[in-house]
């Protein structure tokens, strides 16, 4: 579990001091900065990169990210020109030291069927969280938003409760309570572009490559360089639908070194070329 994920208290509501959308029209690098409030970003497209404590995290399209207060963070390279984000700035109460976590699989869409006693526990809201397009997370931001311009901060605090409960639950689903394989899936994301080798990926789950690796494709259906070069040619769809840099480029930037072999792998994942693929999807570049 990262020791800078937030955790939050089910017997107290977040409070939003400031929710927005925003969009980079020039030029701009994420503030140097340590802030009293949490932050929330929703990224809609573009991408931006962000570092807090000395961790680097990549955004990308339809991922949930937080940062936690008192922590400092800071940007080292500009964010991806006409990337778009909600935000939200929020405080929240700590969990008290002597509460537990709440157990998974009490939650029910946006409801928490609690007993009493559970109201006395925390939920730990992930760090990074990747969201389809179809994620209700999306339409909980905008009805944020649209509760805070009215100044109704209650509602806006709801739904980002609800927020917190959807994120929560997606890591359940999607890690299958896996500690293992959760801990290699958040280290593959951060790092896929540089890459790794064996003995990375056995120091950070703390098992053999390959019991690793067979863990790894139980619970995810592929296996660790499949993931790792899904989350690239993932990567390389984006810049060929939004930019007009060229493929080798575009190879290099999504950590392929041969730009024939990122084609060849290209073709087997999407059943066309790159060039073919931008044509295809994004006519006018």
């Amino acid at each position: 579990m990262d020791r800078h994920a937030l955790k939050i208290p089910c017997n107290a509501m977040p409070f939003i001091c400031e929710a927005d959308y925003s969009v980079t029209l020039d030029r701009m690098i994420h503030a140097d900065r340590t802030v009293s409030f949490h932050v929330a970003i929703y990224l809609l497209r573009g991408s931006m990169e962000i570092m807090e404590d000395g961790v680097r995290y990549e955004l990308l399209p339809n991922r949930l990210f937080f940062l936690k207060s008192g922590v400092h963070h800071w940007g080292e390279k500009p964010f991806e020109e006409g990337s778009a984000w909600y935000y939200a700035h929020f405080y929240c109460k700590e969990p008290e030291a002597w509460m537990e976590e709440l157990p998974e699989n009490v939650y029910y869409d946006t409801k928490v069927c609690l007993n009493p006693s559970d109201s006395e526990k925390y939920i730990t809201v992930p760090k990074l969280t990747d969201c389809d397009q179809t994620s209700r997370i999306q339409r909980y931001f905008e009805r944020m938003l649209e509760a805070h311009v009215h100044g109704n901060i209650p509602q806006a605090s709801v739904e980002l409760w609800r927020i917190f409960l959807e994120c929560t639950k997606k890591v359940s689903e999607d890690y299958v309570g896996n500690v293992y394989v959760r801990k290699l899936q958040e280290y593959i994301n951060e790092h896929y572009i540089e890459g790794f080798d064996v003995s990375a990926v056995e120091e950070v789950c703390g098992l053999s490559y390959k019991y690793a690796g067979t863990l790894f494709k139980e619970t995810v259906g592929q296996t660790i360089r499949e993931y790792q070069r899904t989350l690239r040619i993932r990567r390389a769809k984006q810049l060929l639908q939004e930019t007009d840099r060229p493929v080798t480029e575009i190879a290099q930037l999504t950590g392929f070194s041969d730009v024939f072999y990122f084609s060849k792998v290209f073709h087997a994942q999407q059943g066309c070329s790159p060039s073919e693929y931008r044509k295809t999807y994004i006519p006018g570049i």
